[in-house]
């Protein structure tokens, strides 16, 4: 064997078909088709499962990205729904009481637990036709004129009684960024009173921008829907009020509606993000969410490249595996009268071997592991077939006794003695003597009843007498042995099993070893 397989390795290279008997070609063709066939298989598996990844990766990013838009409107809309409110309720008590000093020393306690109340708002403010700070909510003794601002400006020359979002400012009394909303106050007459304003603190949206999980180039916004950037994470203070109408998201709100997903490039960085935009119900705000290219597919790039060359390797292992087969199918004819007769040889020596492993090394009975599968399966066909089952448990007199005195080498002689005479008792094919244990033997004894058990023990016990082993030890001065007979009787032992036939039979073992040795026990009268 050892020849012909240096003589496949020794080969220049895997032999084509033509080289082949007639009989084994259409095989090698067979395996060729199957050959292509996988390798096509597994290059449509690699492309198709890279393919779907990417596709779902992209779908996962814009279910990500529309999540985070969706809570960016909401929490800019609750801002400004409270700014809203609130200038209504301030632009009503004005109307009612009057643009003066007396209205406002009333009202600016009132500004001060409205801001105090919510803390998003940065500043309540009440201002006269001329700018002058009537009320606020930082308390008493506070002056200055905001006329100069952009939303007073455009309130004064607007009838619009709306509130009104106007690019962020620097606060004149924080000195912090703010979101200015405001209302234009008339008198009764129609004509300009004032002007009352809410700011929001952007430090308010920069919290929960900052808890938004964007990757490494991400990016969220909100804005005027007239291109105004209020606020841009990553914060830069010099991008705020920077016009971004022309921008790509400005464009797919323009033509696609207020809520969308796109993969676009942002104006500012000029960075492809996979974007999502909403524009809010009753306010001129868009806000937006983004994610870019490179952080949406960072991962799916590093997996793509293992599975590719993992399917690499499965087809250079199937082009090893072909060309084996090649060489393995040319060299069959050359080896299979060795197979034949090495399987010979094996199925021999794994016969003597399951012999051997049935079998107790010392005594040549069978031993304890065949014992307990024997003793199972005879009682499983008692159970079926209704017959009964006996079992003999003996063990050697004063073993230990002759042991000492004699020595070990004596006491396995008297076992292997005593095995012999119990094999040459037990007459019957199907019967199993078995060595259970030290100076223990077992007879199975299925189809027999207690009476013929009690006919084979006794044998047993007298062909152990005969054969006349000195035991200075023992009563009778040679060698004997103590037997117990159990039986299983079908329909009257329906739960027995062998643990309980075994306890059985080895309890009336020691009764024969308590009534003096060398006799037999059963539950029956001896015959």
């Amino acid at each position: 064997m050892h020849a012909a397989q240096d003589a496949i390795n020794t080969q220049a290279g895997p032999p084509q078909p033509e080289d082949l008997p007639s009989h084994k070609r259409p095989a090698v063709i067979w395996a060729g088709i199957a050959f292509f066939s996988m390798c096509a298989m597994l290059l449509a598996m690699t492309v198709w499962i890279v393919w779907s990844s990417h596709t779902v990766r992209l779908r996962e990013a814009g279910a990500t990205t529309e999540n985070m838009a969706r809570a960016l409107a909401s929490q800019a809309y609750m801002e400004l729904e409270i700014a809203d409110v609130m200038l209504e309720d301030l632009a009503e008590h004005v109307r009612n009481e009057g643009n003066n000093d007396h209205t406002g020393e009333r009202l600016e306690s009132h500004l001060v637990q409205l801001s105090r109340r919510f803390v998003e708002i940065a500043g309540v403010f009440i201002f006269d036709s001329e700018g002058d700070w009537l009320a606020t909510s930082a308390g008493t003794g506070q002056e200055g004129n905001n006329a100069d601002r952009d939303y007073f400006i455009y309130h004064k020359t607007h009838k619009q009684l709306g509130s009104r979002i106007s690019a962020p400012v620097l606060s004149k009394t924080s000195g912090q960024w703010v979101l200015p909303v405001s209302r234009r106050v008339e008198s009764a007459d129609g004509s300009f009173a004032g002007v009352v304003l809410v700011t929001l603190a952007l430090a308010s949206f920069e919290r929960i921008y900052d808890s938004l999980n964007l990757g490494n180039t991400g990016t969220a916004f909100f804005a005027l829907d007239d291109g105004t950037l209020i606020y841009r994470r990553p914060f830069q203070s010099k991008l705020i009020g920077m016009d971004i109408s022309s921008g790509a998201l400005l464009r797919a709100y323009r033509e696609k509606g207020p809520v969308g997903t796109a993969m676009m490039t942002a104006k500012v960085d000029e960075i492809e993000r996979l974007y999502s935009y909403r524009h809010l119900e009753r306010f001129p705000v868009i806000v937006a969410a983004g994610l870019s290219r490179e952080d949406i597919f960072a991962e799916w790039r590093r997996l793509s490249v293992q599975i590719v060359l993992a399917s690499l390797v499965a087809g250079a292992a199937l082009l090893y595996l072909f060309s084996k087969l090649m060489r393995q199918l040319a060299a069959r004819d050359r080896i299979e009268a060795s197979l034949r007769l090495a399987s010979a040889e094996l199925r021999q020596a794994n016969a003597d071997l399951a012999a051997r492993a049935s079998q107790d090394g010392l005594t040549g009975l069978a031993n304890r592991r065949c014992f307990d599968e024997t003793l199972a399966h005879e009682l499983n066909r008692a159970q079926r077939g209704g017959h009964e089952v006996s079992l003999i448990m003996m063990d050697v007199d004063f073993f230990k006794k002759f042991n000492d005195q004699y020595g070990h080498v004596a006491g396995d002689h008297c076992l292997q003695a005593v095995a012999g005479a119990v094999a040459r008792s037990v007459g019957r094919a199907q019967d199993l003597a078995a060595r259970y244990g030290g100076e223990e033997f077992a007879v199975i004894l299925p189809g027999t009843g207690t009476a013929g058990a009690l006919d084979v023990a006794e044998a047993i016990r007298a062909a152990v007498a005969a054969l006349q082993i000195p035991h200075a030890a023992s009563a009778t001065g040679a060698v004997t042995i103590s037997l117990g007979v159990a039986t299983l009787r079908p329909g009257q032992d329906q739960h027995a099993n062998s643990s309980e036939l075994i306890r059985q039979a080895d309890a009336l073992l020691y009764q024969s070893k308590n009534s003096g040795r060398n006799r037999v026990s059963s539950h029956a009268p001896a015959p």
